[in-house]
């Protein structure tokens, strides 16, 4: 019986991991046709789904996207006008990343799109108590 449930237990991680992958690569194909990094693609996607301001250090860390590699990506949005950096409360060297005009506009073409198209999956394809089994406890 332990072999079967390891057995069961493995084959659902190998399940959770290939969906995992596929899911990531949905986004990736997502940001190569809006002409966007995977980097600027969540950058963009944060920002536009925050309800607050978010620092690097706090995107790095809800995001889970690598220091150096955020940092590149934030200084080129900069550089192109689609980010700009303010004074974060509290902080003395601590940035809020926000959108600027074109930035927004960027957003609302490319990542607007991609929320709808989520909620628009999970409302018709799940049922309440399936929504809300997607989410770790």
């Amino acid at each position: 019986m332990e072999e079967n449930a390891a057995l069961s237990a493995k084959s659902l991680i190998e399940q959770e991991n290939r969906q995992y992958n596929e899911t990531n690569a949905l986004y990736h194909a997502a940001a190569v046709q809006f002409g966007l990094s995977d980097t600027a693609f969540w950058i963009l996607y944060a920002l536009y789904s925050s309800a607050a301001p978010l620092t690097q250090v706090q995107m790095c860390a809800e995001w889970c996207l690598p220091k150096q590699t955020l940092n590149s990506a934030v200084r080129s949005m900069v550089e192109q006008g689609l980010l700009v950096l303010t004074p974060a409360p509290g902080g003395k060297r601590a940035k809020n990343l926000n959108l600027t005009e074109a930035g927004r506009a960027l957003a609302e073409k490319t990542i607007a799109r991609v929320v709808r198209a989520e909620a628009a999956a999970i409302v018709s394809r799940m049922a309440r108590t399936e929504q809300r089994l997607l989410l770790w406890s």
